[in-house]
């Protein structure tokens, strides 16, 4: 077993370290004589190898070479620090980042020659080195002025992260897998001869029971209609862009930089996208996992903890159903990594439970390596080592009593299962990109320290965002509150119907646990997700030895009780929010759930007192009477355990009640369960946009003035009246020039009123599936635009006020006619001015979108920008490529809606290492407009469109392997943050 042990671990070591294949791609430009300019948007900006040559014999005044566009505005965001060659008064100047390199008058003939490496930039004439720079030059184009003047570039993209195994890797896992199971074998065969002998599972533990099928029921149903995760989106598109980066990259930020040593099981993910990228169908490990966590919480842990007979264990069975499903609802349904932790640390807490039973050392073993893989799901999957800590006593006993083995052995097997864990961190990446990969996340962030710890807990506490949620309240508050009550338990050895040291090592383990989240780089509360078995196990064990009499008197159990009462208060104090179009239409969304007009929290916390104060007061009187016991009273008080499992139960229904019931609401139109429901009968498969429909030409749709209706009153309402040019905001959607016939009204702020001559409505005004009445406007300080309605003889019908602050951009007013307007025939635009002093308003020409699929407007095999935000919900969508060291240039940006869209921006900064910089640099964005059918006035998805300045052509590509040490690392993507 020694050899054994020793030779997998050696093996597993060397696997991170042997020589890997690079994909290496190269880019030369120009590919033919006479381009002029090329989009070339490398990613990282800064390519792995840059290499410029061109004559001497240049004109006198001209762009020799840019790796950015030349001159100002000619992207949506500003130039980066790239290199610049200009000739000027007959001397030609190498810039980087806007400083001079390297200068030298023209001559007649000569060669300049500019390399950049991670050594830095280096210019030289004929071989001679005459400027240095420790940077390197962003590349996102290639510009010329002097076309035939030579010039050539040869591009190599930084692909550090796309690498394969080598035969010798791949041979080297297999070694050190195939040892790692052998010497576990031997290990299992030892223990015979020492260890107890007991049973793993109970009798007839494959037969499914009640409470099996309402957890599968209930999980099943919210895969359907439930939540999404925060990171859905982010996750789904990750794995959309594995195939053209060669590996799962964080895609987003940090430079496309790969998860591990985290991060093993998007394969999983990866592989089901393979089959289908269907919302429903990626859902289903997590689903999974739920039933196997579900399944060792009733089979292998209770039965651990109990010592009770068989009908009160069936009760605690029941209460940890409600348990179970009031964290992992929530929590655990989607893509995110928990559901993996839930499962990895329930199975080494059983592992070490029955190493301690049974004084085996091969679960101990085998528990070294569950622990070592969950870690290498994610940071927080240290949970899984918890149990070692919490049990360390016992263990070191269990090892004492086998000192008469191989100590040699029994070190070389722990070191192989340690080491078994780099087998999973470093699958598709060397020791070197780890490192360089930890190095950017690191010197990007977030990466907070361990006293803002505190931040994660207030933001659970803030009742505006979704991670303060009564949905996630509820389990970690009376998770606490059960960790609190049975550590005192506990202290003063009261837990009937427990096994006493189990049931510690339970709670140290959590508590445990959320000290290890102290030390994580971020702050959100979905990393609680990762308790939902050991919160599901403690709460219910809790209940479960409250019922056997834990608290043996009146003022425990008020105490408990009243501080219960408090927990749970606070806990759906908060209104039921959930993340991004999971909460369309949903009750409670926006604020605290209410019955009858009171706040259900107030209403808990008042019943909840008075009945402990009552049982306070009856049991002094019963006391101070002489009487011996409490018995009496104590069977009209409530139990808190129990009002635990009624509250978990409430929430539940609540949660899948409120989201069934948002569904029915939208049957029309876009829901997370009607789109789940549609692809699961074939009616629809790629999910929102299976409702959504744009509007590719908003000029067509603009409304015109009736036959002989008065001009627009207050002369200075039509374009430009009487303000600075400067001032003018550019025209939605394009210039006016594009679209003569809706110029857009625009006023002076100081001229009171204005108004336009009135609009023809169309006749089918009223029909609910026709897209709004929309008018754009803009202005500075707040807007009111008035829209009057009336019928032809010119009687009112309504006015509608579609006014507020714009921030001086143009802004879409979306107006139900058949709702406000019903009966209109004209329509009439009023602008009035509501803020006197300088500044502007503006407003359009009314219009009905004529819309068509969003589909048709973009073919789905097209790629896009697809924001991190709406990527789950868009399955159909290919974002675009990532490989090769660059970012393919893309027509069209699917964006969340103008609610959500301040949350994409970590894309498009260069600071974080965003993706599309490089784009937002090249292109102007154009907005066009999108409907979502069966909800007239919502957006939740914006679809923009790219203007480039220059197309990618006139470049030749060509691909190429290299070997790569394990050790050889890559220059810095980014430097530190100060």
């Amino acid at each position: 077993m020694a050899a054994l042990g020793l030779i997998s671990a050696l093996a597993s070591v060397l696997f991170v370290l042997v020589p890997v294949d690079q994909n290496v791609t190269t880019y030369e430009w120009p590919s033919q004589p006479g381009a002029q300019g090329t989009a070339l948007p490398m990613y990282p900006y800064q390519p792995e190898r840059f290499d410029a040559r061109f004559d001497c014999a240049q004109p006198a005044d001209a762009l020799v070479l840019s790796t950015v566009p030349p001159g100002p505005g000619t992207g949506e965001a500003g130039s980066p620090p790239g290199l610049v060659v200009r000739t000027a008064n007959g001397t030609v100047t190498v810039s980087l980042d806007g400083t001079p390199l390297a200068s030298r008058p023209l001559a007649p003939s000569c060669q300049w020659t500019v390399h950049a490496d991670e050594t830095g930039t280096t210019v030289a004439v004929d071989g001679t080195p005459i400027g240095h720079s420790g940077k390197r030059p962003d590349v996102n184009s290639l510009f010329t002025g002097s076309p035939s003047a030579a010039t050539h570039v040869t591009v190599v993209g930084d692909t550090r992260f796309d690498t394969g195994a080598t035969g010798f890797k791949i041979a080297l896992g297999a070694l050190a897998a195939v040892c790692l199971l052998a010497a576990l074998a031997l290990t299992r065969h030892w223990d015979t001869r020492f260890a107890r002998r007991a049973r793993l599972l109970p009798r007839r533990w494959w037969r499914p029971r009640a409470a099996d099928l309402v957890v599968t029921a209930v999980l099943a149903v919210w895969a359907v209609i439930g939540s999404l995760t925060v990171d859905d989106g982010y996750i789904s598109t990750m794995l959309k862009a594995r195939p053209d980066s060669g590996f799962t990259g964080n895609y987003f930020r940090w430079f496309n930089a790969p998860e591990a040593p985290f991060g093993w099981f998007y394969e999983v993910y990866h592989w089901l996208t393979l089959i289908s990228p269907a919302q429903l169908f990626l859902r289903l490990p997590s689903v999974l996992l739920g039933l196997l966590a579900w399944g060792m919480l009733d089979r292998l842990l209770l039965p651990r903890f109990l010592s009770a007979s068989r009908g009160s264990r069936r009760w605690a069975r029941w209460a940890c159903v409600a348990l179970f499903l009031v964290w992992y609802l929530p929590y655990d349904v989607g893509l995110r990594p928990e559901p993996f932790i839930v499962v990895g640390s329930l199975a080494v807490f059983a592992l070490v439970e029955r190493a301690l039973a049974t004084s085996a050392v091969a679960p101990l073993a085998t528990g070294i390596v569950v622990a070592g893989a969950t870690v290498a799901v994610t940071p927080t999957g240290i949970a899984a080592f918890l149990p070692f800590v919490a049990g360390i006593g016992g263990i070191i006993r269990l090892l004492r009593r086998r000192r008469d083995q191989s100590w040699l052995g029994l070190l070389a097997l722990l070191l192989a299962t340690g080491a078994s864990a780099l087998l999973l961190m470093c699958y598709d990446q060397t020791l070197a990109t780890v490192l360089d990969a930890t190095r950017v996340r690191t010197a990007i962030g977030p990466d907070f320290d361990w006293q803002r710890e505190i931040g994660r807990y207030a933001t659970l506490l803030d009742p505006s965002v979704v991670e303060g949620a009564l949905n996630r309240r509820v389990p970690m508050l009376l998770m606490l509150f059960s960790m609190a009550v049975l550590g005192a338990l506990l202290i003063n050895h009261r837990v009937p119907g427990l096994v006493e040291s189990a049931t510690r090592r339970l709670v140290v383990s959590s508590g445990l646990y959320l000290v290890a989240l102290m030390f994580t780089p971020t702050k959100w509360t979905h990393h609680f997700g990762a308790l939902a078995g050991f919160g599901a196990l403690l709460t219910a064990l809790l209940v479960h030895t409250v019922a056997k009499g834990a608290l043996r008197s009146v003022w425990a159990r008020s105490v408990s009780l009243a501080l219960l009462a408090g927990v749970v208060a606070l806990a759906v104090s908060a209104p039921n929010r959930w993340w991004y179009v999971s909460a369309l239409n949903v009750r409670w969304v926006d604020e605290a759930p209410t019955a009858r007009g009171y706040l259900v929290g107030n209403l808990v916390l008042v019943a909840g007192l008075a009945i402990a104060a009552a049982g306070g007061v009856i049991g002094t009187w019963r006391t101070s009477g002489g009487r011996p016991a409490d018995q009496r009273a104590l069977r009209w008080l409530p139990s808190s355990g129990w009002l635990i499992v009624a509250v978990a139960i409430v929430v539940v229904v609540a949660e899948v009640g409120t989201m069934a019931q948002a569904v029915t609401v939208r049957w029309h139109s876009y829901s997370i369960g009607r789109a789940n429901l549609a692809s699961l009968t074939g009616t629809g498969s790629c999910g929102i946009e299976d409702w959504l429909e744009v509007e590719p030409d908003v000029g067509a749709s603009v409304l015109h003035p009736v036959a002989g209706s008065p001009p627009a009153a207050l002369g200075g309402l039509l374009a430009n009246a009487g303000f600075p040019a400067s001032a003018a905001p550019q025209a939605p959607y394009g210039t006016d020039a594009e679209h003569p016939v809706w110029g857009s009204y625009r006023a002076p702020k100081t001229t009171g009123t204005a108004s336009s001559a009135w609009y023809a409505l169309p006749s089918a005004l009223n029909d609910p599936a026709r897209p709004p009445l929309v008018v754009t406007r803009a202005g500075t300080g707040r807007v009111t635009v008035l829209l009057e309605f009336a019928r032809a003889d010119g009687s009112p019908v309504s006015t509608v006020d579609i006014g507020g602050r714009t921030g001086g951009a143009w802004k879409d007013a979306r107006v139900d006619t058949a709702e406000q307007a019903a009966g209109a025939d004209r329509v009439r635009v009023v602008v009035k001015d509501d803020d006197p002093g300088d500044g502007w308003l503006a407003s359009t020409a009314p219009r009905f979108p004529e819309v068509v699929p969003s589909t048709a407007l973009v073919p789905t095999g097209e790629p896009v920008v697809l924001d991190w935000v709406n990527g789950f919900v868009l399955p159909c969508r290919k974002p675009v490529s990532l490989g090769g060291g660059m970012i393919l240039p893309a027509r069209y940006r699917f964006s969340p809606g103008p609610d959500s869209a301040s949350l994409a921006g970590v894309s498009y900064a260069t600071g974080a290492g965003g993706p599309y910089a490089p784009l937002l640099q090249l292109a102007r964005e154009r907005v066009v407009p999108t409907y979502l059918r069966g909800d007239k006035l919502r957006e939740p998805v914006t679809v923009i469109r790219f203007d480039y300045l220059a197309p990618m052509n006139g470049v030749r590509v060509t691909h190429g392997v290299r070997s790569r040490s394990g050790l050889e690392r890559g220059p810095a993507l980014i430097d530190p943050m100060p």
